[in-house]
């Protein structure tokens, strides 16, 4: 195995500790009921800020920014799979054309991505970037996320053995006070890897 997937996955523990983690809480949509527009809204630009995407949200009106996408998100359902997950990915992304006049699939799949995890597939342009190598043509995101899973699983194994052995040296991250039985439960998860 190479060292990028164990690279890989201890710096992703590093960030589902100090960020992601927290954006899924509030964002979550078994937390629908329990966050308010208001923190569910400032939440949405902290992520959108931090992964460098706010700047494709315009403000509009006299309304804190972002609360009309985050009152978009709040509306999708659950995806059911891969496939639905695009469709809604891809509707998501134009629906916040409508209202903000650019079409930020980065930023709706990194959303989606917040309130589901899994099965929903980030786009952003290092991935994209990297994935032209494999025949990507920016064809949108229906074809990144068909390269992006064929890529996945011709390294698969490697990178759940990488996420299996997080717990073998967790003193030394951000998970250190994480039970096991958490911590295991998170790097076997699909949305982990």
């Amino acid at each position: 195995m190479t060292n990028r997937f164990y690279y890989s996955a201890s710096t992703y523990i590093g960030e589902w500790m100090s960020n992601d983690r927290r954006y899924h809480e509030r964002l979550a949509y078994a937390a629908k009921d329990e966050t308010s527009d208001a923190e569910g809204t400032k939440c949405l630009v902290e992520a959108a800020t931090y992964y460098k995407v706010i700047r494709t949200f315009k403000i509009t009106g006299e309304n804190p920014r972002l609360l009309a996408a985050y009152e978009l998100l709040k509306k999708i359902e659950r995806p059911e799979d891969v496939e639905d997950a695009v469709q809604r990915v891809e509707a998501f992304a134009e629906d916040l054309r409508n209202v903000y006049g650019q079409t930020p699939l980065s930023a709706a799949s990194k959303f989606l991505w917040m309130r589901f995890r899994s099965p929903v597939v980030i786009y952003d342009s290092i991935a994209s970037g990297r994935l032209k190598n494999y025949s990507y043509k920016g064809r949108g995101y229906r074809n990144y996320v068909e390269i992006w899973s064929n890529k996945y699983r011709e390294f698969e194994a490697e990178i759940g053995q990488a996420c299996n052995e997080l717990k073998d040296f967790k003193k030394f991250t951000l998970a250190r006070e994480v039970s096991d039985d958490s911590l295991t439960e998170w790097t076997n998860s699909q949305w982990f890897k």
